[in-house]
């Protein structure tokens, strides 16, 4: 009984804030929603297009070790990924929310396994320098309390040139973006990060995390997705206008 108290007092916040889920403008979307995260899913793409949720410092601690299996999620439309489906890819299956954020929870580790979580992203990437956002995004919960994640893939503008696996059912993106956001007193905050789905040299896996900024609002054209709504969006104004000149020039 404990440990639900517990888990309800974690997740009431992204809700008591009042923070939306991101709305996708995808004819075929639908929202997943988990006890600690929730994400975006289209059929076309066989992987979610956005994950979202809320982390707090006490979220990062030790604890339960829940079984790293992949379970294929009942609740996703059309074709569903199978942990047998994933065996010999070459490229990595990798969470958007990760189990490490999970708390001390073992039900809450085991839902981050469920396959409408997952994204193929290469290993090599995954290692470095999603890792080195991951735990920026970390550290700035140590410093506000509470920062919301999202992240999911950017695809290829063209659908006919996106690439496909899994018998053409899944996409591969061509990017992937990372973004995090805070209040810093009570004004809202955000880092938005960009990074193209491949091998980084090794000056991309050493360079500073600015390298990597993206524009929120070039990041809601390339993937048709919003994520605010208008009250938090009206704190980058600024942004906004930049991303509408670059349009017009």
């Amino acid at each position: 009984m404990k440990k639900f108290i517990f888990l309800l007092f974690l997740v009431t916040p992204l809700f008591a804030q009042n923070i939306s889920s991101p709305v996708s403008n995808a004819k075929n979307a639908y929202i997943i929603e988990n006890s600690t995260y929730k994400v975006g899913f289209a059929e076309n793409y066989g992987i979610p297009i956005w994950e979202m949720h809320m982390l707090l410092p006490q979220m990062l601690s030790g604890g339960a070790a829940a079984k790293e299996e992949w379970k294929s999620d009942s609740r996703v439309k059309g074709f569903r990924i199978s942990a047998k489906d994933i065996a010999g890819e070459k490229l990595e299956a990798v969470q958007l929310y990760p189990k490490t954020h999970a708390m001390n929870d073992t039900l809450a580790q085991e839902s981050s396994f469920l396959t409408s979580n997952i994204v193929f992203m290469n290993k090599q990437l995954k290692d470095s320098v999603w890792a080195r956002i991951t735990s920026s995004f970390e550290a700035l919960a140590q410093v506000y309390g509470s920062v919301y994640v999202y992240s999911g893939p950017i695809f290829e503008k063209d659908s006919l040139k996106s690439k496909y696996m899994l018998n053409n059912r899944v996409a591969v993106p061509l990017y992937f973006y990372r973004m995090v956001l805070y209040f810093d007193k009570g004004k809202a905050c955000y880092k938005c990060y960009r990074v193209s789905n491949r091998i980084p040299t090794d000056y991309e896996r050493n360079c500073i995390l600015e390298e990597y900024s993206y524009n929120l609002y070039q990041l809601e054209a390339d993937t048709n997705i919003d994520f605010f709504d208008r009250d938090i969006d009206s704190n980058f104004r600024q942004d906004k206008m930049k991303y509408l000149e670059k349009q017009i020039k």
